[in-house]
């Protein structure tokens, strides 16, 4: 039971990322499906976990939305994520805008 709650988890958390990466790139459903060749609605699907992916899609979709697959050794997990949760705070940190002044007393 509890490795059947493991791939769930894994495969909601893979769509979230799906989700997430398609936002970030300020595509809708709609726009991805159409990069695709799939309509929005199945796109809708495969966010929710509604459908079993095919993994050629999969892949499809990684590769549109500038995501890379791999298999990462699960005792390598944990570090896999430390480097990505700091990369992606480095380039939240580079993209931010920065005022054009600071007023005295403004440590930023």
């Amino acid at each position: 039971m509890k490795n059947i709650l493991e791939h769930i988890i894994m495969a909601s958390e893979l769509f979230e990322d799906i989700k997430r990466a398609r936002a970030e790139k300020r595509l809708s459903q709609r726009d991805l499906g159409r990069l695709l060749g799939m309509p929005q609605s199945h796109i809708s699907k495969i966010e929710s976990g509604a459908v079993d992916i095919k993994l050629s899609s999969l892949i499809q979709i990684c590769r549109v939305l500038d995501l890379e697959l791999k298999l990462v050794p699960r005792k390598s997990v944990p570090a896999v994520e430390a480097i990505i949760k700091a990369s992606s705070s480095r380039l939240t940190e580079q993209e931010a805008p920065r005022p054009a002044y600071s007023l005295e007393g403004d440590d930023e």
